[in-house]
Formats: C-alpha cells, sequence, structure tokens
C-alpha cells in the first residue's frame, strides 16, 4: 500500500482489515526514496536517516492501527524502498506475496521528503489488482482520533 507518509494515506488499512476479517493479512506501507547517485552519497548514505524524518503523528498512527487490528493483522509493516521502476516492484510485491494494492481514490500522495520519489505511476505498471478506497469526506480528517474512531465518514 503506498503511502505518502499522512495520516489520510492509511485509511485503507481499515479496508483491508474489513476485507480480510476472517482471515489474518500482512499488509507493507510503502513509500520510495531516490537511489544515491554519486560516490558521496554512497558514502555517507544512512539507511535510518528518511524513518529518523517520520512525523510522530504518523508512526503513532501506524502503532494505534496494529493495536486496533491485531487480531486481523499478521504483519504491518512500514518500508521505504530505494527505487521506483516497475522491475524492482514486481520482484518486492512478488518476494512478499502481495496479491492486492489498497489505494485511496483521488488522493494526490505528494513526496514529503527531499528524497522522495513518485511512487504510483511504476505501481500502475505492476501485474497487481489495485483497489481504490473512497476518501472520507471530513474536516477533521487526518487526526490520529479521526483515523482511529471514524472508519466511515458519511458525506
Amino acid at each position: 500500500m503506498p503511502t505518502d507518509l499522512t495520516l489520510t494515506s492509511l485509511y485503507p488499512i481499515h479496508e483491508i482489515c474489513r476485507n480480510h476479517a476472517n482471515t489474518p493479512c500482512n499488509i507493507y506501507l510503502l513509500h520510495s526514496l531516490h537511489m544515491p547517485t554519486g560516490i558521496a552519497d554512497l558514502l555517507f548514505h544512512q539507511q535510518r536517516k528518511p524513518y529518523n524524518q517520520l512525523t510522530p503523528a504518523f508512526t503513532e498512527g501506524i502503532e494505534m492501527l496494529r493495536k486496533k487490528y491485531a487480531s486481523n493483522l499478521r504483519l504491518l509493516s512500514f518500508e521505504f524502498c530505494w527505487s521506483n521502476t516497475r522491475s524492482y516492484l514486481q520482484h518486492y510485491m512478488e518476494s512478499r506475496e502481495i496479491n492486492s494494492i489498497y489505494m485511496l481514490e483521488d488522493h494526490p500522495y505528494k513526496e514529503r521528503l527531499p528524497q522522495s520519489t513518485p511512487l504510483l505511476p511504476a505501481l500502475h505498471k505492476c501485474k497487481v489488482p489495485i483497489t481504490y478506497v473512497e476518501k472520507p469526506t471530513s474536516i477533521e480528517f487526518g487526526t490520529l482520533t479521526t483515523l482511529l474512531y471514524k472508519e466511515r465518514v458519511p458525506a
């Protein structure tokens, strides 16, 4: 599942857990970054550095969803991928046995970090079916409380 590191982009987790209520599932949250290109980038590249740039609200949102859906989830993992090519993503999904992608409908999925790179074009070219989840409509959506307790907000 792609994420732009916002609470709103975590909303499809509710839909996944509803659709797999009887079978525990694995959810991989993915954000893509540019590969280091120069020798200096490679020498001073730190794998943990992008993780340190995540907002506390985002990481807290993931933890709260892990607890809320503990019986539905075998795994809820957030990862950075260091490429946005179709072949890399295809291998990534095959190795993790990912058989569907959930995304918010009409969500811009912005690149939030300086080294972020667009993920959606390559995801659309992969052979994995995409399920679009209706984006909730609420002024307050994007807060931890709304993420946890207001799964479906009536329009």
